[in-house]
C-alpha cells in the first residue's frame, strides 16, 4: 500500500478555488466572485498548488484568474444585467459571467436561470467541463453566495 498512497497523492491536485465577496447592498445587488484554476503545463498537467493561498497572496503567474463580469444597472427594467445572448432568460442572483479581469469581452464560463428550477451553463478553454460544474455549484450555497 506504501506506493499506491504515495502515487495517489502525486495525483491529487486542487483544481480551483471560488472567493465571494458581498457587495454594500448585501444580498439585493450583484455578488462579487474571484475565481482562478491552475494553468496547465506544457504535458497538459495543472501544476497550479495551493490554489487558494495564491489567490490570496495575489500571486496569479501559476493560475488563470477569473472575476465575475460586473453586471450594469438597467433603469427599463429596474435590476442589473449582463447581455446572455439569449441563453439566459430569468433574472437570478446566481446569474454571472467569468472573465479574465484584463479581457472582459472573453467570456470563460457564464451560468444563468432559464426556468424555475432550470439553469443552464456555458464554458470554454481553458476550464474543463469538471471545474466549470463546481464552480456553478458553489453559487447554490446561499451563506456564501448572497450574504
Amino acid at each position: 500500500f506504501g506506493d499506491a498512497e504515495e502515487e495517489g497523492a502525486a495525483v491529487r491536485a486542487e483544481l480551483g478555488a471560488v472567493i465571494y465577496t458581498s457587495n454594500v447592498l448585501g444580498s439585493r445587488g450583484p455578488r462579487k466572485m474571484q475565481v482562478a484554476i491552475p494553468k496547465l503545463d506544457s504535458d497538459g498537467v495543472a501544476r497550479g498548488g495551493d490554489v487558494l493561498s495564491k489567490m490570496k497572496a495575489h500571486d496569479y503567474s501559476p493560475l488563470t484568474y477569473t472575476i465575475n463580469k460586473p453586471p450594469r444597472w438597467n433603469d427599463q427594467v429596474g435590476a442589473y444585467v449582463l447581455n446572455f445572448n439569449g441563453r439566459v432568460t430569468m433574472a437570478s442572483v446566481k446569474n454571472f459571467q467569468l472573465v479574465q479581469p484584463d479581457e472582459q469581452d472573453a467570456i470563460i464560463l457564464q451560468f444563468g436561470r432559464v426556468g424555475k428550477d432550470e439553469f443552464t451553463m456555458d464554458f470554454q478553454w481553458p476550464m474543463t467541463p469538471f471545474q466549470a460544474f463546481a464552480i456553478t455549484l458553489s453559487s447554490f450555497d446561499s451563506k456564501i453566495a448572497c450574504d
